[in-house]
């Protein structure tokens, strides 16, 4: 609950910030350009402030909630004023600057409260997938960037691994950033024991924030990878770092280290199909050596990591410079990019729901 509360209090902040820089800005006349100009750079600060925190360096972290806020706050604000020069235009009058910044911090109550609650729904994403390999159907579950701690309360893990068995699925696969920087020892360790006790084959592979490699700045280191791998095995969770498993006679699975290792990652070259003729699942937390991957054989890569973006508009700006979420396809292989069951840092979602992907595969007709 400590994480609403801080949330709730870096939002009424960044508002007060956009309020008293547009009030030292109105004791100035401006020119109806110069008006559009702004509305342009508030968009682009907005867009800077959501990116950021996403994919900037790890020194930012610290400030990277009051970043997210103001992207709210900024990205709303420009709304508003769009709408607030469309009413000025049709009444052939200015308007009052209070009518504006009303008119923004509704928007921006309601983005805040949209994107809130869209953090703390998961819902099953739906797909179905034919080979000529398989000789019977499966259901598989894959789960990835939990992030446990970060942006939900434990309760939404519960109900969300109690809907994943409810679903009766032949196994669970874990694709990575299950745990993350700001996840506690406690936390982790009902994480995994959580799962342990869902009454399937559970698969774990390695995202880039599970080991806690940049706790420092975050709240510190509050597990050693030691003491995450012992947590994992103990509750019967396979864990895989370019290893294969067979999940059924007609079934492979190639969980792989995550790209962020470097040299621990074995080149996908490297890692010899012990049985091409079975259907070829790869599990690779990050999409982006998906091509790589297909030396392997690859029928169907899950991986995750993305978040859809996570706060808009990033999904469409991922989309241009790679994979976002949604299938993709490379020759004969398809790889499909979940939007993540959670999120990053705090718990503000305005892109796509939080996911995990109920995954039926059947023969080919």
């Amino acid at each position: 609950m400590n994480f609403f509360l801080m949330w709730v209090i870096w939002f009424v902040v960044a508002e007060l910030i956009v309020t008293a820089v547009q009030l030292l800005l109105r004791k100035k006349e401006v020119k109806p350009a110069v008006r559009v100009v702004l509305i342009v750079v508030k968009a682009l600060l907005a867009i800077a402030f959501a990116a950021l925190p996403m994919a900037g360096p790890v020194q930012l972290r610290p400030v990277q909630p009051l970043m997210m806020a103001l992207y709210a706050a900024l990205l709303m604000d420009a709304f508003a004023d769009i709408i607030y020069r469309i009413i000025c235009a049709i009444r052939k009058t200015e308007r009052k600057f209070s009518i504006a910044k009303t008119l923004s911090l509704v928007l921006g109550v309601l983005f805040f409260i949209y994107g809130t609650v869209n953090m703390q729904v998961v819902m099953p994403n739906y797909h179905t997938y034919s080979s000529d390999k398989l000789t019977t159907m499966h259901k598989i579950i894959f789960a990835a960037d939990l992030h446990v701690g970060s942006a939900q309360p434990f309760s939404v893990l519960e109900k969300e691994v109690k809907a994943m068995t409810d679903e009766q699925p032949e196994c669970i696969i874990l694709g990575g950033d299950i745990t993350d920087d700001y996840t506690t020892k406690e936390e982790m360790e009902k994480t995994f024991e959580l799962f342990g006790n869902c009454g399937v084959p559970v698969y774990y592979l390695y995202g880039n924030h599970d080991r806690q490699k940049h706790a420092e700045y975050a709240n510190g280191l509050q597990f050693t990878a030691e003491e995450l791998q012992q947590a994992i095995t103990d509750n019967g969770i396979i864990l895989l770092k370019d290893e294969y498993a067979e999940i059924a006679p007609d079934l492979l699975l190639l969980g792989r280290e995550d790209i962020s290792e470097g040299g621990e990652r074995a080149k996908a070259e490297t890692l010899t199909n012990p049985s091409p003729e079975k259907y070829l699942i790869v599990a690779d937390h990050q999409p982006f050596e998906f091509k790589e991957n297909t030396v392997t054989g690859t029928d169907l890569q899950l991986s995750g990591h993305t978040h859809a973006g996570q706060l808009f508009p990033l999904r469409s700006l991922y989309s241009v410079i790679g994979y976002a979420c949604g299938d993709f396809t490379e020759g004969e292989s398809i790889m499909n990019v979940s939007a993540g069951a959670c999120g990053w840092r705090v718990p503000f979602r305005t892109e796509k729901h939080c996911y995990y992907e109920v995954i039926t595969l059947q023969p080919a007709e």
